[in-house]
């Protein structure tokens, strides 16, 4: 088990998904991973934070007002002001999906998209840092880039975040985990 408490600029940070009914969303993910449920349905935008024992490990909403949504589980990726991390992506090639927005008291949030398309959001915790528990059993603890031009993500990832690309073997061309310096 990990327990974070926070999480330091370029490192991912949390997880959630999207569903037009995310009441039934949590039915699913409730009965699958065992966890329980923080949050409220009651609201325009709903949103839940999963939970295991009492620690938050993910979440589900409802694709909020006009903000784009994706299909699948959304990366967060922890920086310092949301609003420099959408700068330096798009000056790397990126392109801002949504400009950066408050979320409440939790954060500020913007939505990028690498030069090859791929989604992500960048996160500049306020009142939730992110995934209270991780790398266990019914928590995230892994996100994967797939994509068609692993030079334009090394350029891009590195530009926006100083990560590199840490190969797995050396017969394994491009696979690899990404890494700060």
């Amino acid at each position: 088990m990990l327990e974070r408490d926070e999480y330091p600029a370029g490192v991912p940070c949390w997880v959630d998904v999207e569903q037009e009914d995310p009441e039934a969303a949590t039915a699913f993910y409730g009965g699958l991973f065992g966890w329980e449920f923080a949050g409220s349905g009651d609201s325009t935008d709903p949103y839940f934070r999963a939970q295991l024992r009492g620690r938050d490990v993910a979440g589900i909403g409802q694709p909020a007002g006009d903000a784009p949504s994706t299909l699948g589980w959304n990366t967060f990726i922890a920086v310092t002001s949301a609003d420099e991390a959408a700068a330096k992506a798009k000056a790397a090639g990126g392109s801002i999906v949504a400009e950066p927005f408050d979320v409440l008291d939790a954060g500020r949030v913007a939505f990028v998209a690498d030069p090859a398309g791929a989604v992500f959001r960048v996160w500049e915790a306020k009142g939730r840092n992110g995934a209270q528990l991780v790398n266990e059993p019914a928590t995230w603890n892994f996100s994967e880039l797939n994509t068609r031009d692993p030079e334009g993500a090394k350029g891009f990832y590195r530009a926006v975040f100083g990560w590199e690309l840490r190969s797995l073997a050396p017969d394994r061309g491009d696979s690899g985990f990404w890494g700060c310096g």
